[in-house]
């Protein structure tokens, strides 16, 4: 049965007013949006998408102009974004740069969906793009916030580490100075090039920790956290933990070592606070493993596991989560926020469990890093740049 024509308009009214509200609401949040028919040929975008793209309200698009604006080294990963989600029917999702002629960058994140016909086939492909821009701006205000931070944390541990030293290599000069025997004169100073030994290792291993790498090295689960210890070494030995080491992880991992080691260097810094004054024991292990993400994939796995305080529901919730601290002045609250960020950078993941049972309290972080972990671009922010 039709409806009435008072029916009819009614439906009208109500589908335009729907319509203005979703222009209003995209408008307002600077939302574009865009369809096209498959096989792709003519591409339909707004205004804004346009403007995503540099583009001027009449310019006619295809799909090889939408290639061609965005970033060289995100075009392929773009391509294969769209072929992976129209072939196995997941939903389009995914960042990347757009370039105008005087060569400046606007980050745009994408996110889409096809529609099949009956038979299964592919026949449209739409979705939205939203510019990020300043967002990312915000994003490398924080991170350059924290890394000031970690400078300051790591110049006090650093100071630490020379000290002692420093100070044993001043009392050995001081008793063979004033030892009139050749063999004592002689022990005293073979004391002394042991000190200096110590003191260059924690100069080597410090400027190996800080170096930002522009290209990704081959590393070592005991090799990054060897820099990591010998860093914490001091804090290690006034906290009363008992580090247990396990390595059965030999197989390099193709990684940016200074931002990872800056993530271990989070997790070490956290464990040692959480088993404060008290002491306690803190675990690492290291081992290749297999992470399932919809596909099987083999990487390297460290993990962290300290017998602190634990963590309640509620803070295991706000964890990675910008400003949020457990440490109050002295904790920045975008420690774990970052190494998150590294991590997805990486293609890794870094997941953590807690309980604060009486008897049975604790931490444990594990971090996977596939084997080729790296995607890198420019664009990105992090500590490394």
């Amino acid at each position: 049965m039709s409806p009435n024509p008072a029916e009819a308009r009614g439906f009208e009214r109500l589908l335009d007013e729907q319509r203005d509200r979703f222009l209003f609401a995209t408008e307002a949040a600077e939302v574009g949006y865009w369809f096209c028919d498959l096989p792709f040929d003519k591409l339909n975008w707004d205004n804004c998408v346009k403007q995503h793209f540099w583009l001027p309200p009449e310019a006619e698009v295809d799909i090889n102009l939408f290639y061609a604006l965005i970033h060289p080294e995100d075009r392929e990963p773009t391509r294969l974004a769209i072929e992976h989600s129209i072939s196995t029917r997941t939903r389009y999702k995914i960042e990347y740069r757009t370039v105008s002629p005087e060569g400046r960058i606007k980050w745009i994140r994408a996110i889409g969906r096809t529609n099949y016909d009956a038979d299964g086939n592919p026949i449209h492909f739409d979705g939205v793009t939203l510019d990020l821009s300043e967002q990312r701006k915000a994003e490398k205000a924080l991170m350059e916030s924290e890394k000031l931070a970690a400078v300051g944390r790591l110049a006090s541990s650093i100071a630490h580490e020379i000290n002692n030293p420093l100070e044993s290599l001043t009392n050995l000069l001081y008793l063979a100075q004033g030892s009139t025997e050749l063999p004592e004169i002689r022990a005293y100073l073979g004391l002394a090039e042991q000190e200096l030994r110590r003191m260059a290792g924690i100069t080597i291993e410090t400027l190996r920790f800080h170096k930002q790498a522009t290209r990704p090295t081959a590393v070592t689960a005991e090799r990054l956290l060897h820099s990591v210890l010998s860093v914490y070494q001091g804090k290690i030995a006034n906290s009363s933990v008992t580090i247990l080491q396990r390595m059965r992880a030999t197989e390099p991992v193709l990684c940016f070592e200074g931002e990872i080691r800056q993530v271990l260097s989070n997790l070490m810094s956290n464990a040692l606070d959480a088993m404060s004054p008290q002491g306690g024991a803190l675990y690492l292990r290291g081992r290749v493993g297999t992470r399932w993400s919809g596909v099987e994939e083999r990487g390297l796995w460290i993990t962290f596991a300290d017998t602190g305080m634990g963590m309640d529901a509620e803070t295991m919730t706000k964890l990675f989560d910008p400003f949020f601290t457990t440490k109050g002045e002295v904790g920045t609250g975008l420690g774990l926020w970052i190494a998150k960020q590294i991590m997805e950078r990486h293609r890794g993941e870094l997941r953590v469990r807690s309980s604060r049972r009486e008897g049975r309290s604790g931490t444990v972080f594990a971090l996977f890093l596939p084997f080729n972990a790296v995607v890198r671009d420019e664009g990105s922010v992090g500590l490394s740049r």
